[in-house]
C-alpha cells in the first residue's frame, strides 16, 4: 500500500455520520484485532475475552513489557539501538523491514519507543494526509516542514517535498528559509517562527508535542496569518486531528478511546489501536489530560480541547489545580512570546520567567497562598519539551 492508497482508505473511514455507525465499525475492527492476540505474549490469555474484561495497563507497564506487546518478540534493547542509530544518522537493521523510533516525551519515566512495519508507515502517512488535508489541499501543498527532536521513520510522504528539521535554537530560521506550504512543529518553534514575521507561503500550520495557550495561539495567528491547529500525536499513535473549525477530534475511526474521568469534563484516555499489528496497543491508559468540548462541525468523533498536559503536571494540593487553569491565569499578563515555567510542590511555587515579567506573575500566583520563589528563566529547562506548568513531587 502506498501513501495515496492509504490516503483514500483513510478518507473512506471518515464517512461515519452517527455514533452508532462508528461504534459498529469499531466493534468490527476489535474482533479482527482480538483474533490476532495469539501473536502477543501479553495478550494470549484474552483471545476470547470481551473488550471490557481485558485489563487496563499504564504507560510504565506497557513500555517495560515492550517485548510482550510486539508480535515479533523484539527486545526493547534491540529496538532502542535501532532508534538511536536512526537519530544519529546511522543504520541498525531490524527484521521484517521494521523501523524503530523514540518519542520526545518522558511519560512513564522513560522515553517512548515504537516499532512499525512498512505497511503501517504508509498507512500512517495516508492517515495524516487525510486528517489534515482536503483533496484540494493535498494537491496544492507540496513543501512540508516537520520539526522533530530527530528524524522519525513514521513520517514519510514519497511525492511530497517533505523535509525534517531537528528541534534546536535555529529551527524556525531554517524552516523559514525552506518556505514550506505546511508546517508541523512544537509550539516553541511556531512561536519563534511567528516572532520572525509573516510567512507568505504558508497554507496550514499544526502544532503538537507541546501545549499552546489561547494567548499564544492568537499571537501566532496574527503574525503568520494562519491559525495553528492542534494535532494529538503520542508514542502510542496518531490520536487526534482538527476539523475545519480547528477543534481537535479523537481519531475514533482507528482507535477506541475510553475515559478515566478526573472531574466533570477532564479525563485520561484509555486507548486501543484497532488497526496496528506490529506493536499492540490495547486498553492503554495514557498520562495525558484531555477535556471534552462541543463542536459545531457535525462530526460524530469526540471533540476535545487541545491536550492540557500530563497528569504529573497537575498541582496536587487538597483541591487539584489543572495546567489550563494556570495558563489562563498567567498567560494574559505578559507578551505571548515571553517564556515562563511555574512549578509547584506541596510547600511552594517555583517561578522561572524573565525578570521584567516577575512582578505581574508573582502577584497573580499569590491567589494560591503558597510561598513563591522566582528565578530568571533558563532555556535549558524547557528542552526538549516545553512545559509551562509542572509539579514537583
Amino acid at each position: 500500500m502506498d501513501e495515496y492508497a492509504a490516503y483514500l482508505l483513510a478518507l473512506w473511514r471518515q464517512r461515519f455520520r452517527t455514533r452508532r455507525d462508528l461504534s459498529w465499525h469499531q466493534m468490527k475492527l476489535w474482533r479482527k484485532l482480538r483474533a490476532d492476540f495469539a501473536r502477543y505474549e501479553a495478550l494470549r490469555d484474552f483471545q476470547q475475552t470481551a473488550y471490557e474484561d481485558v485489563p487496563i495497563i499504564d504507560v510504565t507497564t506497557f513500555r517495560a513489557r515492550f517485548q510482550a506487546y510486539n508480535r515479533y518478540g523484539l527486545t526493547s534493547q534491540n529496538a532502542a539501538d535501532a532508534a538511536q542509530a536512526s537519530e544519529d544518522g546511522g543504520t541498525h537493521p531490524l527484521p521484517h523491514d521494521l523501523r524503530a523510533g523514540f518519542s520526545t516525551g518522558t511519560s512513564g519515566q522513560q522515553r517512548g519507543l515504537f516499532i512499525t512495519s512498512a505497511r503501517e508507515r504508509a498507512a500512517y502517512t495516508g492517515q495524516i494526509m487525510a486528517k489534515l488535508l482536503s483533496p484540494k489541499q493535498l494537491f496544492s501543498v507540496r513543501r512540508v516542514a516537520v520539526c522533530l527532536r530527530a528524524p522519525n521513520e513514521l513520517y514519510r510522504a514519497g511525492r511530497l517535498d517533505l523535509r525534517f528539521f531537528p528541534l534546536g535554537r535555529d529551527s524556525a530560521k531554517s524552516i523559514a528559509a525552506f518556505a514550506p506550504d505546511l508546517v508541523i512543529a512544537p509550539s516553541q518553534v511556531l512561536l519563534a517562527l511567528a516572532k520572525a514575521g509573516h510567512q507568505p507561503s504558508l497554507k496550514r500550520v499544526f502544532y503538537g508535542a507541546e501545549t499552546l495557550n489561547e494567548i499564544e495561539r492568537a499571537f501566532i495567528t496574527q503574525r503568520l496569518g494562519i491559525r495553528p491547529d492542534p494535532i494529538y500525536q503520542a508514542t502510542e499513535g496518531f490520536l487526534g486531528a482538527p476539523c475545519q473549525l480547528g477543534t481537535l477530534h479523537l481519531n475514533e475511526d482507528s482507535f477506541r478511546v475510553e475515559a478515566d474521568w478526573l472531574d466533570e469534563t477532564r479525563f485520561r484516555p484509555i486507548v486501543t489501536d484497532l488497526l496496528r499489528r506490529t506493536q499492540a496497543v490495547v486498553r492503554l491508559r495514557l498520562d495525558d489530560i484531555l477535556q471534552k468540548t462541543e463542536c459545531a462541525c457535525g462530526s460524530p468523533l469526540t471533540a476535545v480541547m487541545p491536550v492540557e498536559g500530563r497528569i504529573q503536571d497537575r498541582w496536587q494540593w487538597e483541591h487539584p489545580v489543572y495546567p489550563r487553569e494556570i495558563e489562563a491565569l498567567l498567560a494574559p499578563l505578559i507578551p505571548a512570546d515571553h517564556p515562563w515555567i511555574a512549578e509547584a510542590s506541596q510547600t511552594d511555587i517555583h517561578l522561572d520567567c524573565l525578570d521584567e515579567d516577575a512582578p505581574a506573575l508573582c502577584n497573580a500566583l499569590k491567589v494560591f497562598g503558597k510561598p513563591i520563589r522566582q528565578e530568571s528563566y533558563r532555556a535549558e529547562r524547557d528542552y526538549p519539551k516545553r512545559r509551562h506548568v509542572r509539579w514537583k513531587p
